[in-house]
């Protein structure tokens, strides 16, 4: 009968006996290329190396060589792991990366922001100090009294119009942090005002072009006639004197002003608080642009201590055309 050799692993056929001892596997018919180190012998009890009969032709254990060049599994599944350890620590790498540039990058963009800082602007509304000659709070940085605006000289100018408005003596003025000509006279506390500290004016006068007061009339008289209204409601505020109660029309005529034909109307009125006053709407073409309009709104308290209603045409025969404001900056004055 013939007797066949069961696959395991069997010393390495002509070992010479140098070096250490080598094993190659038997697949049951053939030598393969596969060797390795042979381990150490059984003790009793142990299983015998070369496996039992009908064990899985694939060899188990390191496989160190191949004399015929064979496969070598082992090491290329510990070098494609290799691979992926570095591929895997690349990618974290990136997205560690990648979320410190937007770190930065925000960062830089908040570092960058800032408030967005804007000039005050002339509302129009009733109760502004800056434009209602009747109520100016000398503590308001925009009004032409402040020290922030120096004092050049004895006339407000009008950087937007091209005029100039004269300070009397008695008188304070500038220009506005807008480029508008303001100047007024006298102060006490407003009588709609119960904390004590809204100053109102015995008597005032400011310009502006008749656009940014919402008049879109196009000749002097239309636009004079079309203020009057805003003005006294503006000097003369519910607010702070009550409410109007009556009014008188003094003047409507032309005159001339800055060598311009322009157009006055002057009302007196009443208020529930006891107060009266003068208020003049003066409108003339600006001599710098004839298609654009100004106006100069007056309001005068009617009082022993205000000025009269000869000071209002005092200060409009001193309006004169001026363009230094657009070159120099603020001018202004206390009158001596």
């Amino acid at each position: 009968m013939t007797t066949t050799t069961p696959p395991g692993w069997y010393q390495e056929p002509g070992h010479t006996g140098n070096g250490p001892a080598m094993e190659r596997w038997w697949d049951g018919t053939a030598w393969t290329e596969y060797t390795r180190t042979a381990p150490v012998a059984p003790t009793a009890g142990q299983q015998p190396y070369g496996g039992p009969p009908g064990y899985a032709p694939y060899p188990s254990g390191d496989v160190i060589g191949s004399p015929g060049g064979g496969n070598r599994r082992p090491r290329t599944v510990a070098i494609a792991i290799g691979v992926a350890l570095v591929v895997i620590g690349g990618i974290v790498a990136a997205v560690v990366a990648v979320g410190n540039n937007n770190g930065s990058d925000n960062s830089a963009t908040s570092s960058n922001r800032g408030p967005n800082a804007t000039m005050p602007q002339r509302s129009g509304g009733p109760g502004n100090p800056e434009q209602n000659p009747q109520s100016q709070n000398p503590a308001d940085p925009s009004q032409p009294t402040d020290p922030t605006n120096p004092s050049g000289g004895d006339t407000a100018v009008d950087v937007l119009d091209g005029i100039s408005l004269p300070v009397l003596d008695g008188w304070t003025g500038g220009t506005t942090q807008d480029g508008l000509a303001s100047i007024s006279t006298g102060s006490y506390t407003c009588p709609g005002d119960t904390s004590g500290q809204q100053q109102c004016s015995l008597g005032g006068a400011y310009s502006e072009p008749a656009e940014a007061l919402k008049v879109t009339a196009t000749t002097a008289e239309a636009a004079a006639k079309a203020d009057i209204t805003g003005n006294a409601a503006e000097a003369y505020s519910s607010d702070t004197y009550g409410a109007t109660t009556s009014h008188q029309q003094l003047q409507s005529k032309a005159v001339t002003v800055a060598g311009q034909k322009g157009y006055l109307v002057r009302w007196k009125v009443s208020t529930k608080s006891g107060t009266e006053g003068y208020v003049e709407s003066l409108a003339f073409p600006a001599p710098s642009k004839s298609s654009q309009i100004v106006i100069v709104r007056f309001g005068f308290d009617v009082s022993s201590k205000a000025p009269g209603q000869d000071v209002m045409d005092e200060i409009a025969a001193g309006i004169k055309a001026d363009s230094s404001g657009a070159s120099s900056g603020s001018t202004g004055g206390t009158g001596v």
